[in-house]
């Protein structure tokens, strides 16, 4: 188990304030924030790369040496892909990933390799050099090397902001699968907080250098009392009922004709998999509603939250 105690760091202000969490084997937990928040700060002082001006890292109830006692940084047992992936550019997949299993018995690296490239689906690249690869080529790349080594903590700083829709898809699933055959903990960041609704088994929201209460990603998604901890991880509507604020998310509502809350249509955006329906709303401006046909008309609704304190 990875524990975070009293985490204290400062540039001329405050960056991170007395962070705490944990993380058990083989959980994921998501770190949500806006950028500079300190999120990859944290991350380099989880890993070992940074000093932390006060508080204390636990792996398995022992403590870290500090990273400024290291004389090469960062800690054996945990592994970070930052956002420049750190590759060998001229050397081809296969002998970054051997480069990186450097130090196993030649016959457990020539297994660890090919465990490791069948395991991120880059046999079809292996022969090609790191700077001729995509962007999610390398992002798995990267990955590979990060684990080449068998740590028990894997960090992601930012791991979906440079890929399209159908390679963040792709990347959730090696994400998953990399938590079941390694048995790894994984603590990615994002300042896009949909991108770890999906995969977090906990969510922590970093804000001005100080990390909320752990929250399951439904809680996280709909309680709705920090605003701009909310809209990380989407739209949020606002209206007033009977002089009485209210916020909501785009699915939390039912069309009735006795609805308490009368709409004007604007238009509607085609997601694909769903419909946005843009309204407009007397008391509070617009509102956005969800649905799978479009509601291209007039309507009232009645609000059902689905979290309730």
């Amino acid at each position: 188990m990875l524990e975070i105690k009293n985490i204290y760091v400062d540039f001329d202000r405050p960056i991170l304030n007395n962070i705490s969490f944990t993380a058990k084997r083989g959980q994921i937990i998501g770190l949500v924030g806006k950028s500079g928040a300190g999120k990859s700060t944290l991350l380099n002082i989880i890993s070992g790369q940074l000093a932390p001006k006060d508080g204390t890292l636990y792996l398995n109830g022992e403590a870290l040496p500090n990273a400024s006692n290291l004389l090469i940084p960062g800690f054996q047992e945990i592994k970070l892909v930052s956002q420049d992936y750190n590759l060998d550019p001229y050397h081809t997949v296969e002998e970054n990933i051997r480069e990186a299993a450097m130090s196993l018995p030649e016959k457990d690296k020539v297994r660890r390799v090919e465990q490791l490239i069948k395991l991120l689906k880059l046999d079809t690249i292996r022969n090609v050099k790191a700077n001729e690869t995509s962007g999610g080529e390398q992002q798995r790349l990267s990955i590979a090397r990060a684990i080449a080594l068998k740590p028990e903590v894997l960090l992601l700083d930012e791991p979906f902001s440079n890929l399209d829709a159908h390679l963040r898809a792709m990347l959730f699933k090696y994400i998953l699968k990399l938590r079941e055959k390694e048995n790894l903990t994984i603590i990615l960041v994002s300042h896009e907080g949909q991108d770890v609704l999906g995969l977090s088994d906990a969510i922590y929201f970093l804000n001005k250098g100080k990390l909320s209460a752990r929250k399951t990603p439904f809680n996280a998604y709909y309680q709705l009392g920090h605003l701009s901890n909310a809209m990380l991880l989407g739209i949020v509507n606002q209206t007033k009922i009977d002089g009485k604020k209210i916020r909501f998310r785009p699915d939390e509502y039912q069309i009735s004709s006795k609805g308490n809350l009368s709409l004007n249509y604007d238009y509607t955006v085609f997601l694909g998999a769903l419909f946005l329906n843009y309204f407009f709303d007397a008391e509070m401006g617009t509102i956005i509603l969800s649905s799978t046909e479009p509601l291209n008309k007039d309507i009232s609704i009645t609000i059902h939250r689905k979290y309730k304190k």
